[in-house]
């Protein structure tokens, strides 16, 4: 009975420890049994928010962890703050034919321009990262400490670290100041356009009032002048249907004195035809006036010989001329 009890106590432990195995090889794959790629990095500011567990990634990629972060003190006073971080070498592959020397990949990725930076994980939390990149032109700064064989992946200095640094350099006591007296002038300058527009608020009052009567008195000019216009245009109307009555009545009249003066043109157009006839260059009429201005014109020559004859000789009017 005893046998039997141990039998299947044994068992279930043998069970147990075989899923135990199962989850593992499950959970962490291969991982279990891989060698991972052991690397430091060095810094010399703060790492806060930088916990043990957090991510490496190369360009966005997580490529391991951060195993172990210790801080190494010095007698002269200066701080470094290591950062273990473990690398999985089946994150990265490496393509057939790149010379990278066996148990020196760290070394041969940091000669080719391998850096490590701090970057945000979490806006909200504010945990960090360690982020891998080539950044070849940057130099290779390594600390000169022991790091006990492990390969040092140089540090440098982020987009976040320089924002800090140059929030931390700004001289925020001196710009708060300066706020404080653009207040203090803003405040001066409110209380001095007050003290202005007391007088103007008052004369824009005044004013107001005074367009307002103006607005009343041009309204009541207004009503007036549209009743005097009603009673004008009536009147108009007035006039030009009496005028138009006078038309109709004497319409009649009108076109007798109009069929008359019509007779009138047309004896004048006739008169003057006439006219035009008696003195035409061929008439008879003005032939004879003619042949008579010739006849004056002669008797006329004959009056002033006979004159000149008087003038020279007097004695002719008693005498004659019969000598």
């Amino acid at each position: 009975m005893a046998a039997d009890r141990s039998a299947v106590v044994g068992g279930f432990v043998l069970g147990a420890l075989a899923l135990a195995v199962a989850g593992i090889l499950f959970l962490g794959g291969t991982r279990f049994f891989e060698r991972s790629l052991n690397a430091v990095v060095i810094f010399d500011g703060s790492v806060a928010g930088l916990d043990v567990g957090a991510p490496v990634s190369f360009r966005g990629v997580r490529v391991g962890s951060v195993s172990e972060i210790a801080v190494h003190l010095s007698p002269e006073g200066w701080a470094h703050i290591y950062a273990y971080v473990e690398l999985l070498p089946s994150a990265v592959v490496v393509e057939p034919g790149a010379a990278i020397p066996k148990g020196r990949q760290i070394e041969d990725l940091v000669a080719k321009g391998l850096r490590a930076e701090l970057n945000l994980q979490s806006f909200v939390t504010g945990q960090l990262r360690v982020d891998l990149n080539f950044r070849a032109e940057t130099p290779a700064h390594l600390v000169a400490a022991d790091t006990g064989g492990i390969p040092q992946i140089p540090a440098v200095q982020s987009n976040l670290e320089r924002l800090q640094s140059a929030v931390t350099e700004l001289p925020l006591q001196d710009i708060a100041q300066a706020m404080l007296r653009t207040l203090a002038s803003g405040e001066r300058l409110i209380d001095h356009l007050s003290a202005k527009m007391d007088p103007l608020t008052e004369k824009l009052d005044r004013s107001l009032g005074a367009a307002a009567t103006t607005m009343e008195t041009a309204t009541e000019t207004l009503k007036r002048l549209q009743t005097d216009g009603s009673q004008t245009l009536r009147t108009v109307n007035e006039l030009l249907a009496h005028a138009q009555h006078q038309v109709d009545a004497r319409g009649a009249d009108l076109a007798t004195t109009l069929q008359a003066a019509s007779r009138a043109a047309n004896d004048l157009a006739g008169l003057a035809e006439s006219a035009n006839s008696l003195v035409a260059q061929r008439s008879r009429l003005r032939g004879d006036l003619e042949a008579t201005a010739r006849d004056l014109a002669a008797s006329a020559s004959s009056l002033r010989g006979f004159a000149q004859q008087i003038e020279r000789n007097p004695g002719l009017l008693v005498r004659g001329t019969g000598e």
